[in-house]
């Protein structure tokens, strides 16, 4: 077997998992001071808390018991709302549509069992919801939310995203209309938690698992790949250069591309400024006073408040809890020179300013307003990002670098389907180390 170890750009929940699953050696090149990624986790007001709230359900069992089996846990009954017309609606949408004023429940059913976009085809987000949900529903809640979230119109986003939906019974939505309970999305209706230490425990563990076969380099941001002509890679991260035949990048594809020499062809540099994403807010609050009610989640599609979901972090367990206060988490997603591009000072003072607005929380007990930002989030899933992504990753295939995680291979996945491709991508690497 081959004992050089592998070079993996990027410490976070991908680069760990792909070093736990590995049957070789590693060593990580990490820019920030710390590992996790998107995974990592803060304190604020003595609160920890992660970049939004990564909470864990998976249909996967093997891959939900290794990530529940890291850190003690607490499992928890997800209660999500919407905020509509000034009314808790539960989540999804679609199961509480008694909870809407007449007009609307009776708008939102009658056009979902008299829908005539149901025979056409679903060719990008919009239509696919307009035939699936009808148009009371889609105008009402859907297409509003998507559009807040993505910052971009929900006709020009393809159907990755929203293809995993299923199809609402039509007695549910019948029956919720009524007034009689139903539940959707069964397999998220309960989720994982870490007791303490919100993700951060989560990758502090799986970095100690792989202690023994990993070294970890922090500080060591990526200079330059040299992709040698005859197979191999020189990487200099960090300082430091060092000669590798293994590589796989879990960084974004666009910190990636800039530093490879030779650089890549004009079609992919082409490709790769096409590919689209969202940055975020992340907003802590502390308040002596709210109205969201024992939920966990408030999502919010009025386009005039600046966040699109509000987190209460003291759903999450009682090490989450600071007497006197409830911490809420809101946040903002954003791309360069549009209205929410602004110093975190002021994201802070316009959470706090919409909170009160909405009545969540009144601006005088609202104690501490606190925002962190950070530059990749949302991958947006444009009617061309699939083939710009594949053009990018196959390319960088063809030069033998592997992708894994959010934006290496610049896919919205979550934490567990990120532990599913560094285990996928772990065993093609094994399956070449014991040739």
């Amino acid at each position: 077997m081959n004992r050089e170890p592998t070079c993996i750009l990027g410490g976070g929940l991908s680069a760990l998992s792909l070093a736990h699953f590995l049957e070789g050696s590693s060593v990580i090149f990490e820019k920030e001071d710390r590992l996790g990624g998107l995974c990592r986790s803060f304190e604020t007001g003595g609160v920890c808390h992660d970049i939004g709230p990564h909470i864990f359900f998976s249909r996967d069992k093997e891959v939900l018991e290794f990530l529940t089996s890291l850190t003690p846990m607490n499992r928890l009954r997800r209660s999500n709302k919407i905020f509509y017309r000034g009314r808790f609606v539960k989540y999804p949408f679609e199961n509480e549509l008694s909870a809407l004023p007449d007009a609307d429940r009776d708008w939102c059913l009658e056009t979902f069992i008299d829908n005539p976009y149901r025979d056409y085809p679903a060719e990008n987000m919009a239509a696919f919801f307009y035939k699936t949900f009808g148009e009371g529903i889609t105008r009402a809640y859907l297409e509003p939310y998507n559009r807040k979230i993505w910052k971009f119109e929900p006709a020009l986003m393809d159907t990755q995203m929203v293809e995993r939906i299923p199809n609402p019974p039509p007695e549910d939505i019948i029956a919720s209309a009524r007034g009689e309970s139903t539940e959707g999305y069964l397999h998220q209706l309960h989720f994982s938690y870490p007791e303490r230490g919100g993700t951060g425990s989560i990758i502090r563990s799986l970095a100690g698992k792989s202690r023994v076969r990993l070294d970890v380099r922090l500080s060591s941001p990526l200079e330059k790949v040299r992709v040698n002509p005859g197979g191999g890679f020189r990487v200099t991260a960090g300082g430091e250069t060092g000669d590798y035949s293994r590589l796989v990048s879990t960084i974004p594809v666009h910190e990636l591309l800039p530093r490879l020499d030779p650089p890549p062809p004009p079609e992919v540099r082409s490709a790769l400024e096409k590919l689209k994403y969202n940055s975020i807010h992340v907003t802590i609050v502390q308040t002596a006073r709210h109205s969201l009610g024992d939920n966990l989640a408030v999502l919010v599609p009025r386009p005039d408040i600046s966040f699109h979901r509000v987190t209460r972090l003291d759903y999450l367990g009682e090490n989450y809890r600071r007497p006197g206060v409830d911490t809420l988490m809101a946040e903002i997603t954003f791309r360069p020179g549009d209205r929410f591009d602004l110093p975190e000072e002021e994201i802070a003072e316009m959470v706090a300013a919409d909170l009160d607005r909405l009545g969540f929380a009144p601006r005088s007990g609202i104690k501490l307003a606190s925002t962190r930002t950070f530059k990749y989030a949302y991958v947006i899933y444009d009617l061309d990002h699939r083939k710009n992504t594949d053009t990018v990753l196959s390319w960088l295939r063809s030069i033998g670098i592997e992708s894994a995680g959010r934006f290496a291979a610049f896919e919205y996945i979550n934490m567990n389907t990120a532990v599913e491709m560094a285990r996928t991508c772990a065993r093609r690497i094994n399956d070449e180390l014991r040739t």
